[in-house]
């Protein structure tokens, strides 16, 4: 029978081995002797204690909702009875520039567009949402004995302007050198309001 002794020297080379491979396999985990050289950031700590609440009540002011529809702003100024989303909709505002939105910022209205205005006319505007491009679209029912030139320029705006059934429809952008280039939202906008 063997000795307690002799047990343990046949088992020496075992435990040597095994403690060998476990020191060699726990060596391989960065951070388990040594740091690695980029920390991971620790999930065990502990986050610090909230402030507890105050018991007096605060009053927060109601949030004043958004306008819709007609009350939506429409032009500097805002002129005449047609609202502007059936001037100009929308869907045709993405297609002409998808940075495009209405603005209500003020500013100078060029050519036949200001004389829309005056005349009581309805004068929509559009602005690029990162830069100072505008769209104007003036329209004017009942212009009897009003007059704009086809196509003008003024400043750096081009500005087209047609008569159509007794109704001007007037446009100006600087994307618009020519009355050709204004066209297409002529076209719109006399559909929409014809």
């Amino acid at each position: 029978m063997p000795t307690r002794t002799h047990r343990i020297r046949r088992l020496f080379p075992t435990l040597i081995v095994a403690a060998t491979a476990g020191l060699v396999l726990t060596g391989c985990e960065p951070g388990v002797f040594a740091p690695s050289e980029s920390p991971e950031p620790s999930s065990s700590v502990t986050a610090a204690p909230s402030e507890t609440p105050s018991s007096t009540p605060v009053d927060t002011p109601t949030p004043t909702p958004a306008p819709t529809g007609s009350a939506l702003p429409t032009t500097p100024p805002i002129a005449g009875e047609l609202p502007c989303s059936e001037v100009y909709t929308a869907d045709q505002l993405y297609e002409f520039n998808p940075n495009f939105a209405p603005s209500s910022d003020e500013g100078s209205l060029p050519g036949a567009i200001q004389d829309v205005a005056d005349a009581g006319g309805t004068v929509c505007a559009y602005q690029h949402v990162t830069g100072s491009d505008r769209l104007v679209v003036g329209v004017l029912q009942d212009a009897s004995g009003f007059a704009a030139p086809a196509f003008e320029t003024v400043g750096d705006m081009g500005v087209a302007a047609t008569p159509v059934d007794g109704t001007i429809v007037a446009v100006a952008s600087q994307y618009f050198a020519t009355e050709r280039d204004a066209q297409q939202v002529l076209d719109q906008v006399i559909a929409n309001v014809g």
